[in-house]
């Protein structure tokens, strides 16, 4: 058990403890369902990158956190979408406004 990661939402911080609880996804390699924890972390210099309700991955050895950094995943590609080669050929796309007389 000495590197398992995890994706969760920093609860709250004890710097001086050196301690931070994180509400989790479920660890698969643990076995563990989603939960909230507090976790120490090997240096509280890990823990001065981070607030309550920032989204983080962590990295646990020993059940303690050895990493633990701020985590937005990555945009999925999607279809790129083109921009029109000419005007919109709907009618009203083309109606020019006349001044009143």
């Amino acid at each position: 058990m000495s590197d398992v990661v995890g994706v969760g939402v920093v609860q709250t911080l004890d710097v001086e403890a050196g301690r931070v609880t994180i509400a989790y996804e479920p660890i698969e390699s643990l076995n563990w369902p989603g939960g909230t924890k507090p976790f120490g972390v090997a240096k509280s210099s890990l823990l001065a990158g981070v607030a309550p309700g920032d989204k983080v991955r962590f990295r646990l050895e020993s059940q303690q956190i050895a990493d633990l950094r701020p985590f937005s995943p990555r945009m999925v590609a999607g279809p790129k979408v083109r921009a029109p080669d000419v005007a919109d050929p709907s009618p009203s796309a083309n109606v020019v406004p006349r001044p009143r007389p």
